[in-house]
Parts: C-alpha cells; structure tokens; sequence
C-alpha cells in the first residue's frame, strides 16, 4: 500500500473475485479470497516484527511485547467501535495517513540499516563535520546515512509530484473527451 494505485489494483482484484465467487455461489472460493487477503497483512506484519526483534536486545522484549499487545488492544477497540457504531472510514483521508506513516517508517529503518551495516563493518564511516545522534529516528552524524535517508525523502517526493501531474493530466484529458461536459477554467 505504498501509493493509491496499488492500493486501487489490489482493491480492484480483491472487488472482482468477490464478484465473481458470489454470482457463481462458490462460497469456498470467497472464503479462499479472505484468506489470502488477511493472509498478506499477517505475513507483512510478521516480517515487520521479525526485523523489530532482530534489532531488539533480549532485555527490550518485554517493550516489544507490550507495545504488540496495545496495538492488538487497540484494534480490537477499533473494530468493536466500527461494527458497532458501523462508522464509515473515509478511505481516501486513512490512506493518506498511512503513506506518512510508512513514509517516517521507512526514513527510519534507513537509517538503521545503514547504522547496521556500519557496524556489521559492511560499510564504511564518513563523518559529518558535527556530531550528532537522534537514535529514535535513526539519525547518526555520517554521510552514508544521512545521504540515504536524504534519499528516502527524495524518491517520496519525486513519486508525488508524478501521481500529482499525472492526476492533474488524467484531469485535464477527462474534460476533452467528455464533450457534454464544461471544461474547467484554467487558473
């Protein structure tokens, strides 16, 4: 779910499966569907948690545990409250949300891959002229790591500034080829 096209084609295949398992009354298939689907997540978060723990001395558990477990009791409060209240999610505004997320997650885990391979003596060690630490975002004083992260910023916002002119141009060609349409004023 690293933008709203994957987002989009993965709720498009998931729509035409369900489509299709319902009009044909396999509920087996259906059931396969969800599982696949809920099956994904499970994996992704299980490997999310593998390289957490990894990182994690044996003395830390304890607050890798604890933080799953509110994150668990977290979801449960918040499904009990949508089925409950069946409060509608704005989807476009969570996935929003979610891309800055992963976004901060992925600046971070940057930087300590990069603070990893250093010392795993896999790369090198170029020193920025200041000294500086801000270990909870990962951010060390070297040129590897700050070029990296830098990097991770840049491809961010070089892939929204294409969504950004591509839907402005998806926009402007969607006028033109609704003639019953008015066109809109150019700003």
């Amino acid at each position: 779910m690293h933008s709203k096209t994957h987002a989009a084609q993965w709720q498009a295949y998931i729509q035409q499966h369900i489509n299709t398992h319902l009009t044909s009354g396999t509920l087996w298939g259906l059931a396969l569907l969800a599982f696949i689907v809920v099956y994904r997540e499970v994996f992704e978060t299980v490997l999310f948690y593998q390289a957490l723990l990894t990182q994690t001395a044996s003395t830390q558990y304890p607050s890798v545990i604890g933080g799953f477990s509110l994150g668990v009791a977290f979801l449960l409060i918040l499904a009990w409250a949508l089925a409950r209240y069946s409060v509608k999610l704005p989807i476009a505004k969570f996935f929003s949300i979610t891309t800055y997320l992963l976004l901060v997650l992925a600046f971070i885990l940057m930087g300590k891959a990069v603070s990893a391979l250093q010392e795993a003596a896999l790369l090198g060690i170029t020193p920025l002229p200041v000294s500086f630490e801000i270990d909870w975002v990962g951010v060390k004083s070297n040129w590897q790591g700050i070029l990296a992260q830098l990097s991770v910023l840049l491809v961010f916002m070089l892939a929204a500034g294409s969504r950004k002119k591509a839907s402005c141009a998806t926009s402007r060609t969607s006028d033109f080829e609704n003639p019953g349409v008015a066109p809109s004023k150019p700003d």
